[in-house]
């Protein structure tokens, strides 16, 4: 009997031991797998409320019978990441840790129950417009399976502001593509802030299709008080009757209309077209650039196709402003004939536009802001479009300021705080101006001899091109208030005395207003301040000067040809002021840098006299010393000078070395020659001609087509001397239309544009057309590797440098730059780095006259 508990025992244990292995294989099994289904909204690709995603995870068995171990109180579950892999949603905090298996047999599918997405977070808020993981996971398995989805989640749109949406066609008979502008307006008197609004693309629905829009305020952080916002435009060009519905995500706004398709059938074809816009990555233009673009009709036919034109305008645009009116339009150009021309499209044809100088009919520039571009093929129907920006700093004389006033009033909190309380008055009708400046207003300290001592853009963190509604009204638009601190780094900006303040609105049309006060700096030991400058080393230097517009104001620089000093003040010289037509040699000491400058990494220098200064511009324009003018002879009696030849040995050998030292750096050789011409310009000067002007046109064309070109290429480009370019180059930097950047040994010149200026980063300067010389080291480098390239042989760096007779760096050196300009490309073959040609450099090879190709 005693036996029998003994034998039971024995029997459970087994029981419980088999139970073990059993669970065992249940989890190493590899036939079972997790699946998923769902549906796509229809018309549009992306989930929202009205079309939410659902999910149906089911277990599919690919192998034979078998248990699954299952939680019943949460099944499947759905956890969210965002798209940098960090979860957001953990749907198996819900689950209970209950256990039921769930047999399934082989080939069986179990189906659980839909899953819906709420699209929200752990806290129940939702979740932001954009694209996340959606992963399915069964908890007692671990097995999961995901999917992208893209969201669009409702935004509560701030209750001030205003959306509108205007269409407007080329022309009256409203044929054609309708381009629909949507605009976003503050009509309130205080500023709405946008940066805290979650992410936000707004809905567009053509017909039956659907697609995601721009951001709902075009990226822009915040509407000032009255300011209209060009938020996009929609191209419609539909040849039959649809609808339009553009909205916001959650229906805050809503536009809904019927669009009529076109009143002629176009011609058939498969084709597409596209408007290509120049070289340019940012489409930013200025005053004195052109709008140069192209059609380019590609095929999607298999087969080529035949293009018949009736009219000679076969291709052509116009442009509309952010009011929706015409501003340019090319067919009023110049007449359309009739013709009778037949094409073939194998595969693309181009179309070259006519060119646009942002002028309008009245010989005006056009006002700063974003301009649509709409071109088109009429006789097929097919249309494109793109937007452009237009900015200017200048005032534009075509726009009156008649009837607007700045209100303004002046207080001091503190010693050394100025506030100044500003506001339109507009006494005549309702209307818009432009904001040209990220700053909207610049302050300028003008003392009793109506000298300006300080100037400073101030409230900056705008953009340019801002459209502010100005009604009819006192105080109708009113601004933060300016603050200004009158002592920085612990010295006053100004000396002691009266000024005038007078404050520019920053706008097209510019207004000003003007506001007397006396400033006092504190009372200092004189004896104490003397003991200190006493202390204070100071030294020499020359150059040119430049200024730089930055968001604090004008960053002074004086540029020589080794260094960049920054200006921090001229205290000690009140009635001075830099230009940048100026140069000479300057007596300064190291100093804090001025805030307009404390973003550049130079040295800083407070000026303490001006030792010699001359205005190179005027220098230029100096009527020369007449040609004949009699030299007196010199008579055998006198007697003659004897230089001795030591002395003059010694001096040539010694200019000898400065000019080959100088012929190899052009950050040497350009003040060298410039120099020179200022040395041989005391002896004889020449009169400004028709061909300086002539030249330096060429010049500003040539840098405009390649902007970065280095000082030799242009030499050899426009076929000038080294004294002539020097000549032409520092004028043109003089009258503030080029700048340059030194690069290595070379110095680079680029007009000098809204695009393009010296605060322009150094990723974002456009890449050189490289030019270069077949004796030049690099030009040795790219025969020698078309040589080897064509016996299916490429060299080290190591091998380059030695049949090159040079040294490892400057090889390396050379080689980054042809790879920067896509003309080397480097290959790791075997354990060693190689280089080859690119077919762009064997292009610019086969096609130079200066590269004989065997």
């Amino acid at each position: 009997m005693g036996e029998k508990p003994a034998g039971r025992m024995l029997v459970i244990a087994g029981l419980l031991l088999a139970s073990l292995f059993v669970g065992a294989a249940y989890a190493e099994t590899g036939d079972l797998r997790l699946e998923i289904n769902y549906e796509t909204p229809p018309n549009q690709p992306w989930f929202d409320l009205d079309n939410p995603l659902i999910i149906t995870p089911s277990f599919v068995n690919d192998g034979g019978d078998v248990a699954v171990d299952n939680d019943p109180s949460c099944d499947v579950v759905l956890n969210v990441y965002n798209n940098t892999g960090i979860q957001l949603v953990d749907g198996s905090e819900a689950c209970l840790e209950k256990s039921r298996a769930i047999d399934l047999f082989s080939g069986e599918t179990h189906t659980f129950d839909a899953l819906t997405w709420s699209m929200k977070d752990a806290e129940g808020n939702w979740l932001d417009s954009g694209t996340y993981t959606v992963e399915a996971y069964h908890s007692a398995t671990g097995l999961t399976q995901s999917i992208s989805a893209l969201i669009q989640t409702p935004v509560v749109l701030p209750a001030e502001v205003e959306y509108s949406v205007q269409v407007a066609h080329r022309s009256d008979a409203q044929s054609g593509p309708a381009v629909y502008q949507i605009s976003a307006l503050n009509p309130t008197t205080a500023k709405v802030t946008l940066a805290e609004l979650p992410p936000c693309f707004l809905e567009i629905q053509i017909g039956q299709s659907s697609e995601l829009g721009p951001a709902c305020f075009a990226g822009v952080v915040d509407l000032l008080p009255g300011e209209m916002l060009q938020v996009s435009h929609i191209l419609v060009h539909e040849a039959v009757n649809t609808s339009l519905r553009v909205s916001s995500p959650g229906d805050d706004f809503v536009y809904a209309t019927e669009v009529e398709g076109q009143p002629f059938a176009p011609a058939p074809l498969d084709a597409t077209l596209a408007l290509e816009v120049g070289d340019r990555d940012l489409l930013i233009y200025g005053p004195g650039e052109t709008f140069v673009s192209e059609l380019v009709l590609e095929s999607t036919a298999s087969t080529p196709q035949r293009l018949d034109f009736t009219s000679s305008c076969k291709a052509e645009y116009w442009v509309l402003n952010d009011f929706g009116e015409v501003v340019y339009d090319s067919r009023e150009m110049k007449p359309c004939q009739a013709i009778d021309l037949e094409l073939e499209l194998a595969d693309e044809e181009r179309f070259t536009l006519s060119q646009w100088a942002f002028d309008q009919s009245n010989a005006c520039l056009v006002a700063p802001g974003v301009y649509t571009v709409v071109a088109e093929l009429p006789e097929y129907g097919l249309s494109d479009s793109t937007t452009v920006r237009f900015a200017d700093i200048s005032d534009n004389p075509c726009s009156t300021n008649v009837g607007l006033n700045i209100d303004s009033t002046l207080t001091w909190t503190g010693d050394d705080r100025l506030e100044v309380e500003v506001a339109l008055d507009n006494t005549g009708q309702e209307r818009y101006i432009r904001m040209v400046r990220p700053c909207p207003f610049e302050a300028d300290f003008i003392d009793q001899d109506l000298i300006s001592i300080h100037r400073s853009l101030v409230l900056c963190g705008d953009y340019e091109g801002r459209k502010i509604l100005v009604p009819t009204g006192e105080r109708v638009v009113e601004f933060e208030t300016i603050s200004i601190e009158m002592t920085q780094g612990d010295q006053a900006i100004l000396p002691d005395g009266e000024y005038t303040l007078d404050l520019h609105l920053t706008s097209s049309p510019r207004i000003t207003t003007s506001l007397d006060f006396t400033w006092s700096a504190a009372e200092q030991d004189i004896t104490e301040e003397n003991e200190i400058e006493q202390l204070i080393e100071t030294y020499q230097i020359t150059g040119q000067w430049i200024g730089l517009l930055t968001e604090s104001g004008t960053c002074w620089m004086l540029e020589d040809a080794d260094e960049t000093y920054l200006l921090a003040n001229a205290r000690s010289l009140p009635s001075w002021t830099p230009q940048s037509t100026m140069e000479g040699l300057y007596v300064v000491h190291n100093e804090v840098s001025a805030p307009a400058c404390q973003s550049f990494n130079a040295p800083s220098v407070a000026l303490v006299e001006v030792q010699l200064e001359r205005n190179i511009v005027t220098e230029s324009a100096e009527e020369s010393v007449q040609e004949n003018e009699v030299v007196p002879a010199v008579t055998e009696d006198e007697p003659a000078l004897i230089v001795p030849a030591v002395s003059a040995i010694v001096t040539v050998s010694l200019l000898s070395m400065l000019v080959a030292v100088a012929a190899t750096n052009e950050s040497l050789r350009i003040p060298s020659t410039l120099a020179g011409l200022w040395f041989l310009g005391l002896i004889g000067k020449t009169h400004e001609t028709t061909d300086g002007r002539y030249q330096r046109g060429r010049l500003m064309g040539y840098l405009t087509a390649n902007p970065g070109c280095h000082f030799r290429a242009l030499m050899s480009a426009l076929e000038m001397s080294n004294g002539q370019i020097t000549h032409h180059l520092r004028i043109l930097e003089a009258e503030e239309n080029i700048w340059r950047k030194k690069d290595g040994r070379l110095v680079r010149y680029y007009p000098l544009t809204n695009q393009l200026h010296p605060n322009t980063s150094e990723d974002d300067l456009p890449v050189p057309s490289l030019s270069p010389d077949p004796n030049s080291l690099q030009g040795k480098i790219l025969g020698l590797l078309d040589r080897d390239g064509d016996l299916g042989q490429f060299p080290t760096q190591a091998e380059l440098a030695k049949r090159l007779e040079t040294s490892q760096q400057l090889i390396s050196h050379h080689l980054r730059t042809l790879q920067k300009y896509g003309l080397v490309e480097r290959r790791k073959m075997g354990v060693k780095n190689r280089y080859k040609l690119t077919r762009e450099a064997i292009f610019l090879l086969e096609t130079s006259e200066d590269f004989p190709r065997d």
